[in-house]
């Protein structure tokens, strides 16, 4: 594998890092932008709309740029220079490597999200109340969502390694 190869790689793996921790934020945004809201502070809530639409769309760009422009990265930054041999001894291909990030990355979400999950299921069957009345309903069902990402991210990573390994 070249060293070039291996910036690529980690580029993407990065990228793709960086998309999965935007799970967890996205809702906090949401609940904030809500909470404005509810209160009715009209100005705030402007304000932090379009800072959150800002963030938004650089953190999309970013992404996009990680996952698949990483050879453009690796030209500005100059990363594949300056090395006393040209290759890394692996004889794995690159698709291999970003499903295995993937793999890894699912699992962290699962492993993360699993035991959450059955902490708020375990409070609210103590509470005996209806899932509707149940204050943190959005969040039960935020970890189950996450819980499932993570596992589709484990069985599909061979799918999601050729989409991101894929050149335009």
């Amino acid at each position: 594998m070249s060293i070039r190869t291996f910036w690529n790689i980690l580029i993407k793996i990065l990228g793709l890092f960086l998309i999965f921790q935007a799970v967890s934020i996205i809702p906090e945004w949401i609940s904030s932008i809500y909470f404005l809201y509810e209160n009715g502070d009209a100005k705030n809530l402007i304000i932090l709309i379009f800072s959150i639409l800002l963030v938004l769309f650089i953190f999309y760009l970013v992404c996009r740029l990680f996952l698949f422009k990483a050879n453009w990265i690796i030209d500005k930054l100059k990363l594949d220079t300056g090395f006393e041999s040209n290759t890394i001894e692996l004889n794995w291909s690159q698709s291999k490597i970003i499903s295995i990030a993937v793999i890894v990355i699912g699992a962290l979400m699962l492993i993360t999200n699993v035991p959450i999950l059955f902490k708020e299921f375990f409070i609210f069957f103590q509470q005996k109340i209806l899932f509707k009345d149940y204050p943190k309903s959005g969040w039960l069902i935020f970890y189950f969502c996450k819980a499932i990402i993570g596992y589709l991210l484990m069985t599909n990573s061979f799918r999601i390694a050729k989409l991101i390994d894929k050149q335009k």
